[in-house]
C-alpha cells in the first residue's frame, strides 16, 4: 500500500494495516536469515509502505545494501536513525554500521534554495518543496539540480558527484523578466556622407582596426585573468567554510537551524565563485574573438611592405592570453 492510498476507515482498518505490516515484516525477517536478499527487500518494502517505522526502514536499507543499491540503502538507513531512541542498542549499531558502508559508495548532497516554496529536482526526480535546505544521496557521476517556481526562471545547477565526498549545491531563483514592450518603428536612416580620405602619411584604416582590435583583446585577457584569480579565492573560501561546517556537525549540518547563518554564507560564496568563473570565461572568449578578427584584417586589408604579424600563446597559473609581435 503506497503512502498516497487511503486506509480503511475506523479502528478495524488501522488494525488490518498493522497486521499486514507485521506479516510482511515477518516474511522479511525469514528471508533475511536465509540471506534471500531480493525477497527480503520486497517484504520489508511492503511493511514499510504500510507502517513506516524506523526499524522497518533500517531493515529495508540493509537489504538494499546487500543488493548493491547504495543510494536507496543510505536514504532508508539514515531515515531509520532519525529517532535512535526508538531502537534497541544492537539494532541501532547494525543500522549505523550499514549507513557508514553505504555512504562510502555514494555522495551526500546538501541542496540550498533561496525560495523555500520552490520545487527541487535532481535528475528529474522530485526532492520536495517548502524547505530552504535538503539533504539527499546521489550516485557518483554527473547530475543536474533544478529549482522550479511559477513566476521565476528555472535555476539549473549541473554538478559532479564523487564517491564518499559531499556536494554543496546552491539554487538561486530570479523572477521572470517583464514582457518587452513592442518596439517603435525605426526612423528612416539619414544619408551618410562618405568618410574623408586619410591624409597622406597617416595610418590606414586597416592599421587603425588592427591596433584597436589587438588592444581590446589584450584588455579582455587582463580582465579575464582578474576574474579567474577572484574566482579561485572565492572557491578556496567556500571549501574552507564547507570543511568547517562538516567538522562541527557532519555532512548533514546544514539541515539544522543552528547552521542557517554559516550555510547561507556558504551559498553566497558558491554563487560569487560561479559568477566570477563565468565572467572570466566570457572575457577570455571575447578577447579571442576580437583578436582573431583583428588579425584576419591582414587578409582583407593588407599593407604592402610590412612584416607579418606573429602570435604566441601565453599561459599562467590563473589565466592566459596571446602575445602579438610584428609591424602594423
Amino acid at each position: 500500500m503506497s503512502a498516497g492510498e487511503d486506509h480503511p476507515a475506523g479502528p478495524s482498518g488501522a488494525a488490518a494495516a498493522r497486521s499486514g505490516a507485521e506479516e510482511a515484516f515477518a516474511r522479511g525477517e525469514r528471508a533475511r536469515r536465509a540471506r534471500r536478499w531480493a525477497e527480503a527487500e520486497a517484504a520489508y518494502r511492503a511493511a514499510w509502505q504500510a507502517d513506516p517505522r524506523p526499524e522497518v526502514a533500517g531493515e529495508l536499507g540493509l537489504s538494499e545494501l546487500a543488493l548493491g543499491r547504495f543510494r536507496d540503502a543510505a536514504e532508508h538507513l539514515r531515515e531509520s536513525l532519525l529517532e535512535p531512541e526508538t531502537l534497541a542498542p544492537a539494532v541501532r549499531r547494525r543500522f549505523s554500521d550499514g549507513l557508514q558502508r553505504a555512504e562510502r559508495e555514494v555522495s551526500p548532497a546538501t541542496v540550498a534554495v533561496n525560495r523555500p516554496e520552490a520545487e527541487v529536482f535532481i535528475d528529474g526526480r522530485r526532492i520536495g518543496s517548502g524547505q530552504g535546505m535538503y539533504f539527499v544521496y546521489v550516485e557518483p557521476g554527473r547530475h543536474e539540480a533544478r529549482g522550479r517556481l511559477e513566476g521565476y526562471v528555472d535555476e539549473v545547477y549541473p554538478f559532479e558527484a564523487q564517491r564518499g565526498r559531499e556536494a554543496m549545491i546552491g539554487l538561486h531563483l530570479e523572477p521572470e523578466p517583464p514582457p518587452l514592450a513592442a518596439a517603435a518603428p525605426a526612423p528612416a536612416a539619414a544619408p551618410v556622407a562618405p568618410a574623408p580620405a586619410a591624409a597622406p602619411g597617416g595610418p590606414s584604416a586597416g592599421t587603425v582596426f588592427r591596433v584597436g582590435g589587438i588592444a581590446l583583446a589584450s584588455a579582455g585577457v587582463v580582465l579575464g585573468t582578474g576574474f579567474a584569480v577572484a574566482a579561485a579565492v572565492r572557491g578556496g573560501e567556500a571549501e574552507a567554510q564547507a570543511a568547517q561546517i562538516r567538522q562541527r556537525n557532519g555532512a548533514a549540518a546544514c539541515l539544522s537551524k543552528a547552521y542557517t547563518e554559516p550555510c547561507g554564507a556558504l551559498l553566497e560564496m558558491n554563487d560569487a565563485r560561479d559568477t566570477m568563473e563565468a565572467a572570466a570565461w566570457g572575457s577570455f572568449i571575447g578577447a579571442g574573438v576580437v583578436g582573431a578578427v583583428a588579425l584576419s584584417s591582414l587578409l582583407w586589408a593588407p599593407e604592402p611592405g610590412k612584416r607579418a604579424v606573429r602570435a604566441a600563446p601565453l599561459a599562467a597559473s590563473h589565466g592566459g592570453g596571446v602575445i602579438f609581435s610584428g609591424s602594423w
